[in-house]
């Protein structure tokens, strides 16, 4: 625990000093993995700082919470950074060139892949450092990662106050050996800091902009980190976070939740119930049924009218009745009541869409308590103030009723605003960050409380699709959407399998929509297999008529359903990407998860429509030295043993005869 008793962690000015240039009194104690140490200042500003060890991986985490224990405010707090820290790191020496430029070796440079955030793109939490290293960091802006050289810093943040908008809060600073990992829990506004000189990488996060005096009395946390060194390369270092993240930032398998993600059959709010209950039957029916039915967005509203998704300008669309939680009696007559059930009937769970945080100025409630919200001139959405202790019991007491009276057992929650303007905009003088940080406390204390009265419930954190994803979020919900690229039918497939290469290595839980069939109707094992995840949702409907091609379209969807559920286990075991992450279409795309417990995994291989190779050679990873694998086409059944030196020397080799195809085959250990 030396790290956590050596360092103090965290850093800021109060009035203008440095704080640890000020007169305090500390206490520390340790309790089991924790310890918890108190800084009590003279003006009665006190900060305890609860810090833990995770000891299997040699990870550590921290937060800090702020207290005003005197009658009178505080001073004002600025260039507050909740991680403020150093870790050893080893040095590489820079080498002049003609230029006058002095960079290191490439090959040993310390680099950091810093994952771009949600952007309905292929490069969503795509982060390779190599690409622009050349790049000098006072150049850097927004990149996908960079060269890290002595002093000079580089930084990241995020965009409009979600906390994986434009950027993702994750980095692996990564050597050629060794590398630490670094990521942020704020799901508001945040910002990194890293530097490094010959023996040290300095970690300095913080919430972007606060300059604050607190009030008498007055109580918050701000962000945390977790800071995890590692041995190896980067797939080393991401494939322990994959296994921290599991083992204690998830909801997965808490609380006799099942031990994997979700698989749901989605509708559409807004198609009326007398089809919802007549699809759900006709899934109930199936072979191979979903463990969720999904209801999305457009079942709510006293005005809302059905409609099938679009965006329409008349006054009864969807969006434009966001706030009014009430069950649709246009689209809805039963209130819910009956569709609910049926789920029940069918043996599933019932998963809907809510969008808690934002509302229309129209909307009943925004009128009834205009106080309950923040706004912005000439915006029609407000948003409600988490911060507003009435505004949280109203929102937490209207989401409870509905859970209960519905049996919802998965609480989607979108959030299609950026809150930052609304923060900032309405912030008291000498107050910057307070409205921020109350709210995502308050956020957080909505999750939590939630969980806690529905112990058997997930979150899904939507937020226009993965915009709000940090460890935070991650330790009390699922991102079961965590692209809205796929709200658009003609975006490229390939995209989905870039995704697959980019989330993965951060987040081993994670969703999207799966197209078992595709929009005109006809099976495609290629589309079906570029979207599978550790969590899937399909659109229900898929198979539309009666007759005999549908019936034998029905039996293929039971088939890749049937894959996708045996399948989907690996998907949150260690990770190995195979290619590299390319939007175009005349490469191959790979992907290996490896179970070392069990001495078995899948690879997952595609080959472009435009790809004129017709062969590959992939080195897997994980695999026992000197040791035979049998793989197995899941499609043929066709047997080979290979030996894993041959692998690891050659490469393992794999033809695909036809463009735009798509392979899963299956590996384990042979025992002698």
């Amino acid at each position: 625990m030396n790290f956590l008793t050596e360092q103090k962690r965290f850093s800021f000015k109060l009035d203008g000093e440095d704080c640890w240039e000020l007169p305090y009194r500390k206490e520390i104690r340790k309790e089991g993995n924790e310890v918890i140490s108190a800084y009590t200042f003279e003006n009665g500003l006190k900060i305890t700082n609860i810090a833990k060890k995770y000891e299997k991986f040699g990870a550590y985490e921290w937060v800090n919470y702020w207290e005003n224990t005197s009658e009178n405010p505080t001073g004002k707090i600025t260039e507050l950074f909740d991680c403020d820290c150093s870790v050893d790191f080893p040095y590489e020496k820079a080498t002049a060139y003609p230029w006058e430029v002095a960079l290191p070796d490439m090959k040993k440079a310390t680099k950091i892949h810093a994952p771009i955030g949600s952007s309905i793109g292929w490069q969503e939490f795509y982060a390779d450092a190599d690409e622009i290293m050349y790049n000098l960091p006072t150049y850097h802006l927004y990149s996908k990662g960079s060269l890290l050289l002595e002093h000079l810093a580089l930084e990241f943040h995020n965009e409009g106050g979600r906390s994986s908008n434009g950027h993702a809060p994750f980095f692996n600073v990564q050597k050629e050996d060794c590398g630490v990992i670094a990521a942020i829990g704020w799901s508001g506004q945040w910002l990194a800091r890293f530097e490094r000189d010959e023996t040290h990488l300095f970690v300095k996060t913080k919430i972007q902009d606060t300059a604050f005096v607190m009030l008498p009395n007055e109580k918050f946390r701000t962000s945390s980190v977790v800071i995890m060194p590692y041995v190896g390369d980067e797939a080393d270092g991401q494939n322990k976070w994959r296994r921290l993240v599991k083992e204690h930032f998830s909801i997965i398998g808490e609380n006799g939740r099942e031990k994997n993600g979700p698989f749901s059959i989605n509708f559409w709010g807004g198609e009326p119930s007398e089809s919802v209950l007549r699809k759900i039957e006709q899934e109930k029916k199936s072979k191979i049924r979903a463990d969720y039915v999904w209801m999305d967005a457009g079942w709510f509203g006293a005005r809302t009218r059905p409609t099938d998704g679009d965006f329409g300008q008349e006054e009864w669309v969807w969006h434009k009745q966001v706030g009014d939680w009430c069950v649709s009696p246009y689209v809805h007559p039963n209130g819910l009541q009956d569709v609910a059930k049926a789920v029940k009937d069918a043996n599933m769970k019932f998963l809907l869409w809510f969008e808690s945080e934002r509302c229309v100025k129209t909307a009943p409630m925004a009128q009834a308590h205009p106080e309950y919200f923040l706004s912005v001139q000439g915006d029609n959405n407000l948003l409600l103030n988490l911060g507003n202790e009435q505004a949280w019991e109203y929102i937490f007491k209207s989401l409870c009723d509905t859970i209960e009276s519905l049996d919802i057992r998965c609480c989607r929650q979108d959030f299609n605003m950026d809150p930052l303007v609304y923060w900032q905009t309405n912030e008291e003088k000498d107050r910057v960050g307070i409205n921020e940080i109350k709210y995502i406390n308050g956020l957080y204390r909505l999750w939590d409380e939630l969980l806690e009265r529905f112990p058997n419930m997930i979150i899904d954190n939507c937020a226009s699709g993965g915009r709000r994803i940090d460890i935070e979020t991650m330790r009390r919900s699922i991102p079961l959407w965590r692209s809205d690229s796929q709200c658009k039918h003609e975006i490229p497939v390939e995209i989905w399998q870039n995704h697959h290469l980019h989330y993965n290595t951060w987040l081993p839980y994670s969703g999207t929509h799966t197209w078992f069939i595709s929009p005109s109707g006809k099976p495609d094992l290629y589309l079906a297999r570029s979207s599978y995840s550790a969590a899937s949702n399909f659109a229900s409907g898929q198979v539309k008529n009666d007759d005999d091609e549908s019936s034998a379209a029905q039996a293929w969807l039971d088939e890749r359903k049937r894959e996708y559920l045996w399948v989907r286990e690996y998907f949150s075991e260690d990770f190995y990407p195979l290619t590299q992450s390319s939007a175009k279409k005349d490469t191959w795309c790979a992907s290996q998860f490896n179970r070392p417990e069990k001495g078995d995994g899948i690879v997952q291989i595609f080959r472009r429509e435009d790809s004129p190779y017709e062969n590959a050679r992939f080195l897997l990873r994980g695999l026992k030295e000197d040791t035979e694998y049998a793989f197995t086409d899941i499609d043929s059944g066709e047997i080979t043993v290979i030996n894993s030196k041959d692998i690891k020397e050659t490469g393992w080799l794999v033809t695909l005869p036809q463009r735009r195809s798509a392979k899963i085959y299956k590996y384990e250990e042979v025992l002698v």
